[in-house]
């Protein structure tokens, strides 16, 4: 990606006076196909480029973007932002970062882009989506079934006044497949699978079809369960859902702004001392490594929760300012949570001999302020190791930091169609209802 105009914008921002600005220039390609029971539904075609401008003066600031990209319109674009920055009310904690925090370059690439990006036959794609779509042919029930599949590339790169310049090529293939099923009354359970890569070589989404049926399948003549306390055990395809609220809580904004639940955790012992939640930003071939966030903030591996201990905030310059701190990321990039325990959810039913197994969440909300939640669940009752009737139309309730409290195992079972690498998770009495 040339950056050409990513410098006209930088030289025209300190032409019109501002003490600092960071321009970050990306240019992207997204396509996708879809099958609709096996019959061509839709083909989706973007490509896009964009400019985007963060501007400081005198402690104002103001963030600007454009996608007309040539050099007359993005010299009057950035002047007329400037115009507009001048008109703002200072704040003081709006300031470029300290330079020796930004990334300083020359580290060995994360495996983010794939070099075949260009070669890969069109045949193969479409052969791949018709042999998924196929897994569909003959299944008991299947009302209707959709696979799609996507690919993307993205060129980005961010450069500053202070002399910081970095970029990144990704690319990105995906396929995901998903059914619905004939049940006995209006019930339609459904199903859904995917896989994903950042290199054509390592993506296989052969048997996406198959699964998504068979989840669907499993959903057949659910049982209502009795309200009451139960171990649970959280599928890792969905088990994010109950460390997102963590990380929100831990960003520097919930916590200046008072709206954290974990607004005075800072090395104090807020969970059990078997948790350890870390960042891995560096792990070659991930989904989220990085080497800086989008101030130009140098990313390291770092314990974001240590045996139970909160060891980081996710401060970026401003909301550390406020707070009187050094500024450490703008958030998370490679959330990998530690094992303990049996590996995975077969392993897990049989630990805990009885309980609920979790495998969708359906609506619901968390409050960041106090970490009270209620989510609705989809998932299976289980006694002795073994699946016995499928459950649907009930919450899990609670506090988060109780909940976590129960935590009694963690797996290996990480999926590696995902930056968050957060396995199957299990959890002593629960309330369900």
């Amino acid at each position: 990606m040339k950056t050409l105009i990513a410098e006209i914008a930088l030289e025209e921002a300190l032409k019109q006076g501002m003490d600092g600005a960071r321009i970050t220039q990306s240019e992207g390609l997204q396509r996708a196909w879809s099958l609709l029971s096996g019959k061509p539904d839709r083909l989706q075609y973007a490509a896009g480029a964009s400019l985007s401008i963060q501007l400081y003066q005198d402690g104002r600031y103001g963030s600007f973007s454009t996608n007309r990209l040539d050099e007359a319109d993005v010299r009057g674009f950035v002047r007329r932002a400037a115009d507009l920055v001048r008109l703002l009310t200072p704040d003081p904690a709006y300031k470029m970062p300290d330079p020796a925090l930004l990334y300083q370059g020359n580290c060995p690439d994360l495996g983010q882009f794939d070099s075949r990006w260009d070669d890969v036959d069109e045949a193969a794609k479409k052969e791949r989506l018709h042999q998924v779509a196929a897994e569909f042919d003959g299944k008991a029930g299947v009302i209707a079934s959709e696979v799609e599949y996507g690919e993307s590339v993205e060129h980005f790169h961010l450069l500053d006044s202070s002399g910081f310049s970095g970029g990144y090529s990704q690319t990105y293939y995906t396929l995901s497949a998903e059914c619905s099923i004939q049940a006995d009354g209006d019930e339609k359970p459904q199903g859904w699978w995917y896989d994903a890569s950042l290199f054509w070589d390592r993506f296989a989404p052969a048997g996406c079809g198959k699964i998504a049926w068979e989840r669907a399948h499993r959903m057949l003549n659910p049982r209502p369960l009795p309200s009451g306390n139960y171990p649970v055990i959280v599928e890792h395809t969905v088990a994010s859902r109950l460390v997102s609220p963590i990380l929100s809580a831990l960003s520097g904004a919930a916590i200046y702004q008072q709206n954290s639940f974990l607004a005075d955790s800072l090395d104090q012992s807020c969970f059990p001392e078997q948790l350890t939640l870390r960042d891995e930003p560096w792990t070659y071939g991930a989904m989220g490594s990085r080497y800086f966030d989008s101030e130009g903030l140098a990313t390291r591996p770092r314990s974001i929760i240590e045996n139970g201990v909160v060891k980081t905030w996710f401060l970026n310059t401003y909301t550390a300012e406020k707070l009187g701190m050094t500024p450490t990321i703008e958030g998370v990039s490679v959330p990998v949570l530690e094992a303990f325990g049996a590996p995975d959810v077969v392993s897990m039913m049989k630990a805990l001999d009885r309980g609920v197994l979790i495998t969708s969440f359906n609506g619901g909300n968390s409050n960041g302020a106090t970490g009270d939640f209620s989510f609705g669940i989809e998932g299976f009752y289980f006694e002795k190791g073994q699946v016995q009737y499928p459950i649907r139309e009930m919450n899990i309730s609670g506090n988060l930091l109780s909940l976590w409290s129960r935590i009694c195992n963690i797996g290996t079972d990480y999926r590696e169609t995902t930056r968050w690498k957060i396995p199957s998770l299990a959890f002593e009495e629960v309330t369900l209802q």
